[in-house]
């Protein structure tokens, strides 16, 4: 029997303890992540756990069953919902199904009722589970999978310059839609799991696919070992939904497949002509990503554009400059080992072999530009490097300076990273020193201010600072609120909208779960121990 994660939330301390502990969730194939006492922290628990379902009253503090199950709804498709309620409402009824609840129950709920209840819901995730790997479904998609003449036409589209005319002549022979305001690419690898037959690969590519769809019109094709994805939309996309979507659905691949997902996301454009900017962001987004294991996806915008080598250079040089920026130091020198043997092939003399090597450093010096390095030694310059190249003397010197070179660039080009990053998290902090005392700030808001996707963000955010954003603004207006509890003599209810909390209850439930006492007892307690 497999076992579904399940997420339970209610306001009442003793009905909550009782689901949990009164029911015999393992025996009905689940497992209880995570309780909750408000919407709020359900919320919170769903971006940890991503369970397979929720359980939740609707009446509670702070945000709803109701409000919950919108943003679930909203955010985490593959999550299916049971609000149970004291309030016979035909429009908390309507709210729910509109919001994609599964099951609308009436309190009090007897344990037969819900052991029938949870049984019928194991039954249908098993169901959904075993569609996604029907064999006989796997067959037909493959079947119907986009016919050789559309294959050949997205790889021009995202390869190469067409013609206006002819591309307009194949989108309407070929009976395809590009109507769309503006489009995006997302590039994705699969890596293998335990299943490695070509079905269960397609299966997990449909798997992604439909989960885009419900969010863009979407083309998708093959090149090489990458599956690419096309998103149309009529308004600029939602990179939060974008991103959300992948997340979700990575995490159902590697559930149902024990396969994991890596996927490049380009930015937006307007004309179809731009098509292979995307595709080459995209690609070059899935290239950093391969090196992050821990990540399903990784955004254009959230790392530097990659440099454009010139056509000329081999292949093994643009792998370098994508790879400089984030590789160890043992694989760039195995990277540079290979460029170097492949260059001893071409049996050059000394004279052509300075001059391939100073093209390929000529190529690397951009970064100096490009990441804003500064640098005194003999590697900077155009001028110093041509000199120095020219008056080594045979290819094995020639070899050592290159391979040195590189590496001074890494370290360099790492070190700028480090420092961009602690910039990134200082920023942060600032806006949250100008700003907590507005109930509107949140991760979103300042990655908005500071132009950078949520999750990069808290990434770096929580890599800098060992927390999460989210426990650095509570953290802050606590502290806020303990210095005015004991330095004036307003109400606590205003404090609390003084740092960002305008819901007095509120307020009192975060500052006495984050302080272990209410305000009010706080100013007491305290305010006694300052006048000893």
């Amino acid at each position: 029997m497999r076992t579904f994660q399940i997420i339970l939330a209610d306001d009442e301390q003793q009905i909550l303890h009782g689901m949990e502990r009164g029911i015999d969730w393992e025996g009905l194939g689940f497992s209880v992540a995570g309780t909750a006492q408000n919407g709020k922290e359900a919320l919170e628990l769903m971006e940890e756990y991503h369970p397979d379902l929720v359980i939740s009253d609707i009446k509670m503090p702070f945000m709803d069953g109701l409000e919950l199950a919108k943003n679930i709804h909203e955010n985490y498709m593959n999550t299916k919902i049971i609000l149970f309620s004291g309030w016979d409402d035909f429009e908390y009824a309507r709210l729910a199904i509109s919001y994609g609840v599964s099951e609308y129950i009436m309190k009090p709920i007897n344990y037969d009722e819900m052991r029938k209840l949870l049984t019928d819901m194991h039954e249908e995730l098993d169901r959904e589970y075993d569609e996604k790997i029907n064999r006989a479904r796997l067959e037909h998609a493959y079947a119907e999978s986009l016919p050789l003449l559309r294959q050949q036409f997205f790889t021009r589209l995202v390869t190469e310059p067409m013609d206006v005319k002819e591309r307009e002549q194949q989108i309407k022979s070929l009976k395809l839609d590009f109507s769309d305001f503006v489009y995006s690419v997302v590039a994705v690898k699969v890596q293998k799991g335990e299943e490695k037959d070509i079905l269960s690969e397609l299966s997990i590519k449909e798997t992604l696919k439909e989960a885009l769809e419900k969010i863009a019109n979407v083309y998708e094709f093959g090149m090489s070992d990458k599956e690419i994805f096309i998103l149309g939309s009529n308004k600029k996309h939602d990179i939060g939904k974008i991103t959300r979507t992948i997340d979700e659905t990575a995490v159902l691949i590697e559930r149902i497949f024990g396969s994991r997902i890596s996927c490049g996301i380009s930015g937006n454009a307007e004309r179809l002509k731009d098509m292979p900017v995307l595709y080459e962001q995209a690609v070059g987004a899935l290239d950093y990503n391969l090196v992050l294991p821990e990540e399903s996806y990784t955004y254009y915008n959230d790392i530097m554009p990659l440099q454009e080598v010139e056509d000329d250079w081999n292949t093994q040089v643009e792998m370098i400059g994508k790879s400089i920026t984030h590789c160890s130091e043992e694989e760039l020198k195995n990277q540079v080992g290979e460029l170097l043997a492949w260059l001893h092939k071409g049996h050059y003399n000394l004279n052509e072999y300075q001059i391939v090597i100073l093209e390929i450093s000529f190529s690397f010096a951009r970064f100096y530009k490009k990441y804003q390095i500064t640098s005194d030694t003999e590697f900077a310059g155009s001028k110093k490097m041509a000199v120095k190249i020219l008056s080594l003397s045979t290819g094995e010197e020639l070899d050592h300076w290159l391979m040195n070179y590189c590496q001074l660039i890494r370290s360099l080009i790492q070190k700028k990273q480090i420092d961009n990053n602690v910039i990134l998290a200082e920023n942060a902090r600032k806006i949250v020193e100008e700003n907590f005392q507005n109930p509107d700030l949140s991760v979103e808001s300042v990655c908005d201010e500071l132009h950078v996707s949520t999750s990069y963000f808290s990434k770096i955010f929580k890599q800098e600072t060992g927390g999460t954003f989210l426990n650095y603004l509570i953290s802050r207006r606590m502290e806020e609120a303990k210095k005015l509890l004991l330095q004036t003599d307003y109400k606590s209810h205003a404090i609390g909208a003084m740092v960002g909390y305008p819901e007095p209850n509120y307020f009192s439930y975060v500052f006495k779960k984050n302080c272990g006492m209410s305000p009010v007892k706080y100013r007491k307690l305290e305010g006694a121990e300052h006048e000893k």
